[in-house]
């Protein structure tokens, strides 16, 4: 049986519809306000009223939550000057993933956005397919540096 996935954040689609390429899931941009009950997951962005009215909802906040648990939360985060933040995924009753962007003391505001999203676009995909499929899930070989799989290559990752 195919599930199928609502996700209203464009940004992520792309990666999110890639990822289950070859699998039997079906992805559609979906605007949040339509009926959803024919989706087995729903994502948003940042949307916690519409996280608390649905079951099979995640929301997708840029902070590490319980930090910066408002709108506009990237931007109060880098103007405070915080060197750590990331991107919490969680349903109206749990967190689910959470991870971490660093803060440079020279980056700048659109480097961090830009960091978040690409953040965003590895997370999401394999969080969603271990809650459709009931499971616990690793993602961390996500951001691991490649050479690190053979020993060191000399890329300076590990330098």
């Amino acid at each position: 049986m195919t599930k199928r996935v609502a996700i209203s954040y464009p940004e992520i689609f792309e990666s999110v519809k890639q990822y289950f390429a070859d699998r039997d899931v079906e992805i559609s941009m979906t605007d949040k306000n339509e009926p959803n009950s024919d989706y087995d997951l729903i994502v948003v962005y940042d949307d916690y009223d519409f996280i608390l009215s649905q079951d099979n909802v995640i929301n997708i906040h840029p902070s590490l939550l319980p930090a910066y648990n408002e709108k506009d939360a990237v931007i109060k985060a880098f103007n405070d000057g915080v060197k750590v933040s990331g991107i919490t995924i969680h349903s109206k009753d749990r967190i689910i993933a959470q991870y971490p962007v660093l803060i440079g003391v020279e980056t700048h505001i659109d480097e961090f956005m830009n960091e978040m999203l690409e953040v965003e676009k590895k997370l999401v995909p394999p969080v969603i397919d271990a809650l459709l499929n009931d499971r616990v899930f690793d993602f961390s070989y996500l951001f691991s540096n490649p050479c690190h799989k053979n020993g060191c290559n000399g890329c300076g990752g590990c330098h």
